[in-house]
């Protein structure tokens, strides 16, 4: 668990586990000036819903920043 000891520390997180994400998603051969494709269809458990996964990331963070007895409203 990452130590968030304020919310400049749960911004900076939330954007290196964005960054994260972003360099594991697969790059698009059939359209070469896309860097990256986001899917966006499905819902969870499917785990190709890349925007799911993302939002799951983001939420995992904040709560895990609530859990070290921080309070932000959503």
């Amino acid at each position: 668990m990452t130590h968030m000891k304020n919310i400049d520390d749960l911004k900076e997180q939330v954007q290196e586990d964005i960054m994260t994400w972003h360099d594991g998603l697969e790059s698009n051969h059939a359209y070469p000036y896309l860097e990256k494709i986001i899917s966006d269809h499905g819902h969870a458990p499917n785990a190709w819903n890349d925007m799911d996964k993302l939002c799951d990331i983001v939420i995992g963070r904040i709560n895990e920043y609530r859990t070290c007895g921080k309070k932000i409203d959503i």
